[in-house]
């Protein structure tokens, strides 16, 4: 049957295709584990009027903890004593960026778990179209075939 290697093309397409998205879903995992350092480099790079409105957001003073990066004065860091009070923000933001990133590579692990059920599909298939041509020649030889 000439379509078979349509179907065993697609296979090793839909191989390579998983393999990818395997690489990608464990380069964002492993991005996850490394939330905390990376985003102290971003926060650090910032104006103070971005790091007030993250602080805001997140109601916490300065990034690991009040003094380390020193925090920005605002509504919710008035003065150093009830910013010592406050936790630092690598926490919640840690905590808002790794949630984001896994939705993502979920459902990117999701979608190899959908491309490995295609492959063995596509295998039963494929065995299936050999044995009847198998057999297809089998009848041709013995002079049953109409």
């Amino acid at each position: 049957m000439p379509t078979r290697i349509w179907l065993k093309i697609g296979v090793y397409m839909t191989i390579v295709c998983s393999i990818f998205s395997m690489i990608l879903g464990l380069f964002l995992w492993m991005m996850t584990l490394k939330t905390k350092e990376s985003f102290q480099l971003l926060w650090l790079a910032q104006p103070a009027s971005v790091q007030d409105l993250m602080q805001t957001h997140f109601e916490c003073c300065g990034y690991f903890n009040s003094t380390s990066p020193a925090f920005v004065t605002d509504a919710t860091c008035p003065s150093p004593a009830a910013a010592a009070l406050m936790k630092g923000c690598s926490a919640p933001i840690t905590s808002f960026i790794n949630v984001f990133i896994d939705n993502i590579f979920t459902a990117v692990f999701g979608m190899v778990g959908v491309d490995a059920v295609f492959i063995v599909a596509a295998a039963c298939l494929l065995k299936d179209r050999k044995e009847r041509e198998r057999f297809r020649h089998i009848d041709e030889k013995s002079g049953t075939l109409l």
